[in-house]
């Protein structure tokens, strides 16, 4: 009973990893733009390279309702149905941003798990600082923990002030939709 129950994953473990290697990665991501489309949001120039399980994005171009908004050069995504994932490097935003935030971001990292199904979290590091982010599927609302590099207290307290600033010297933002 045990040698046939222990063949039995196995198999179903081989069959649901050759379901996410062989799963039409690219095919899938163009059905994610043309989602994303009536928001206004379109991805332009960019490579696509599927890796098995991952997918790769590369020097892909951001507008968004007619207005570049970012230049990204390296976005891996990987979904494997129980996590997902999506790393993003160097994002170079709009100088229309620069009088609200540095314009660079090294990396951006968002996450999502069925262990946790309402909740979607990400990390982002760039010269603004360190912010964590959690977003409430439930009750659509993001949840966003900064803790600002000395550039951005230095050269962006506007942008501060917006935000409410806890005791131990982090910015909060919180926003229902």
């Amino acid at each position: 009973m045990v040698k046939k129950l222990s063949k039995f994953l196995a198999y179903t473990l081989f069959f649901v990893l050759a379901l996410m290697f062989f799963a039409p990665k690219i095919s899938a991501y163009y059905l994610l733009e043309q989602q994303i489309k009536p928001f206004g949001v379109i991805i332009s120039t960019e490579d696509l390279r599927d890796n098995g399980f991952s997918l790769d994005v590369e020097s892909a171009e951001v507008s968004f309702k007619g207005i570049e908004s970012a230049n990204i050069e390296k976005i891996n995504i990987k979904i494997f149905g129980i996590y997902n994932a999506i790393d993003v490097q160097n994002i170079e935003l709009s100088s229309t941003a620069a009088t609200f935030i540095p314009l660079h971001v090294n990396s951006a990292k968002l996450s999502y798990s069925i262990l946790d199904p309402l909740h979607a979290h990400g990390y982002i590091e760039g010269e603004f600082g360190e912010a964590n982010l959690a977003y409430d599927l439930l009750e659509n609302s993001v949840h966003i923990v900064l803790q600002p590099s000395s550039l951005m207290l230095k050269n962006y307290k506007n942008t501060l002030r917006s935000l409410k600033k806890d005791e131990n010297g982090e910015y909060v933002y919180d926003k229902a939709f």
